[in-house]
């Protein structure tokens, strides 16, 4: 009984934790829009695009991938070292590139102090989320978002720089948190960074086609679809994003014990997996439609209510296929299917959406998923893809 109580803890801080961020950055968009403040939203479109864009390189790939470093190396300083060493360099890199980007300093300076604790943070929840202790993480999240609801409420006067100083302030908890849980464990001393980033160059390389894969049908969707059918795709792929971090969070457990058990296969009850994916994509559509309906004035048809469950059902079973193979090193095989289906969701997006608008979208990117999960089985069946 503890450890099923122990389990759902867990659980229940990462899917806090995914749900809590997409929440908070959804409710500052509708504040901003609700009190017609179309500066200070644009101010933080900018803050959250350039923050996102910026981790995903500092990140490196490395998010899953971290956590099974921490399980495969019984000295944590060092892998802890590895990881600062290559994420302080890229930050460097970054900083000086985006100093050439035509924005004002006081946003280049918040994006910077922003991704700058946010990569410490993302290293070192890597590691709490090896040892189940993720859960102060999530009541930051939380707070920062009660905090924000109140002061909504109250009436405060809401402008893009508060709420980026919330944010700041948020993370550099959450840092001064980690640390001091793990500060006996941790080690900032810098090494050189370019063996190790030699070495995990495919991670990288699989976050970008990754982002490719998730966000390419919405960006060729701008070419084609009307102003409200942009609007109500964007509505649809936002909700679908929220729902896979869920189902992400649900399932993350399940790979930190993978990563823990350091068996080079291990067997997957697929009977048990198949009715868990099937009850969490039939729990996800009554919430996509009243979401949609009350809160966005959006009338889900039938039609894409099915077109949700299966890109719920097939992202599920992809999540799977990724976490065995990176627990199996075999990362040059994820590369290969992340590009593959990338580049069927761009060809398919610029054919199906013209003809079929908002349908076609989301019919370019559940058939580019698709074929990534039909990838991984054909390429796991031959037994191509060796760990590297």
């Amino acid at each position: 009984m503890k450890g099923l109580n122990s389990n759902t803890a867990i659980v229940f801080s990462n899917t806090v934790r995914g749900v809590s961020s997409s929440l908070l950055n959804a409710f500052i968009c509708f504040v901003f829009t609700a009190l017609d403040l179309q500066s200070e939203l644009k101010d933080f479109v900018i803050f959250f695009t350039a923050g996102n864009l910026l981790i995903i390189v500092l990140n490196w790939g490395l998010k899953d991938y971290s956590i099974k470093l921490f399980a495969s190396d019984n000295n944590a300083k060092n892998v802890f070292s590895k990881l600062f060493s290559l994420r302080i360099c890229l930050f460097v890199l970054v900083g000086i590139s985006i100093s050439f980007v035509p924005l004002e300093t006081r946003l280049i300076a918040c994006v910077l102090l922003y991704v700058l604790f946010k990569f410490i943070n993302n290293t070192i929840e890597a590691y709490s989320t090896f040892n189940n202790k993720n859960h102060f993480f999530a009541f930051v999240d939380i707070l920062s978002f009660c905090f924000l609801l109140v002061a909504y409420f109250l009436q405060y006067t809401f402008k893009a720089d508060f709420v980026f100083v919330v944010f700041i302030i948020a993370e550099s908890l959450k840092m001064i948190i980690g640390i001091s849980m793990f500060n006996d464990r941790m080690s900032f001393r810098f090494i050189d960074p370019l063996p190790f980033l030699k070495q995990t160059g495919n991670y990288f390389f699989v976050a970008f086609f990754s982002f490719l894969l998730s966000k390419a049908d919405f960006y060729i969707s701008s070419f084609y679809l009307h102003a409200k059918e942009l609007i109500n795709y964007h509505i649809y792929s936002s909700l679908v994003g929220l729902s896979q971090v869920i189902i992400t969070s649900f399932f993350s457990r399940q790979m930190v014990n993978w990563f823990k058990s350091k068996e080079e296969k291990f067997s997957v009850n697929a009977k048990q997996f198949f009715l868990t994916s099937l009850c969490l994509c039939i729990l996800a559509l009554p919430c996509f439609y009243f979401i949609t309906l009350y809160f966005y004035k959006f009338t889900v048809s039938a039609n894409m209510l099915a077109f949700v469950f299966f890109n719920l059902f097939v992202y599920s079973f992809i999540l799977l296929e990724i976490y065995l193979n990176t627990h199996q090193n075999k990362h040059a095989l994820i590369l290969a299917g992340v590009v593959v289906s990338s580049i069927v969701n761009i060809i398919l997006s610029f054919v199906l959406i013209k003809y079929y608008h908002i349908q076609g979208a989301i019919l370019a990117n559940i058939i580019s998923l698709f074929v990534l999960y039909l990838y991984f089985k054909l390429r796991s069946r031959s037994g191509i893809g060796k760990a590297s």
